[in-house]
């Protein structure tokens, strides 16, 4: 005994409808997980951004250190020239620095327009797939209460002879 195509049109509409919602979940999964791996990315890039700066400052702090031995060894006092030597130094480490920060500031950008991304997509394929799921429920009740109506039967126009009227 099968069941009549009504039912099985039904069955079938819950069955692709639950796909739907099965799939909306993964999706959910997948970019929260791209999410977390994103913001993780950026925190390190953030942590990377430092160790350059305090990377660069200690280089600086190198070179003005040494400067200063070297002025100390030869006994050379206050210079004008010293004092414009170790400026220029700490002018093009702050150039280093700003340009340093700008880069993981980019990077950062980066991932939060990534974040954003994964996020609106998640939104998005979730509405999608609710209104698949609603539609095929909807296409499904459809067929089902089609086939599952009696079909009314006119009744045959003869003429006085019993000929059949209107063709068929």
């Amino acid at each position: 005994m099968g069941a009549d195509p009504a039912t099985l049109f039904l069955i079938s509409a819950g069955i692709s409808a639950t796909g739907s919602l099965v799939q909306m979940q993964q999706q959910r999964a997948a970019a929260a997980e791209m999410t977390r791996r994103y913001e993780q990315e950026k925190r390190v890039a953030y942590v990377e951004g430092l160790q350059a700066e305090n990377a660069r400052k200690e280089d600086m702090n190198r070179i003005l250190a040494n400067n200063r031995a070297v002025r100390g060894a030869s006994g050379v006092g206050d210079s004008p020239s010293f004092d414009a030597i170790q400026q220029d130094v700490i002018d093009v480490t702050n150039k280093d620095l700003s340009a340093i920060r700008l880069n993981a500031a980019k990077v950062q950008t980066s991932y939060d327009r990534a974040i954003f991304n994964t996020k609106s997509q998640a939104y998005y394929s979730t509405i999608g797939s609710v209104i698949n799921a609603g539609s095929t429920i909807v296409n499904g009740w459809n067929y089902y209460n089609y086939y599952k109506t009696p079909v009314k039967s006119q009744p045959i126009k003869t003429d006085a002879a019993g000929r059949i009227l209107g063709g068929i």
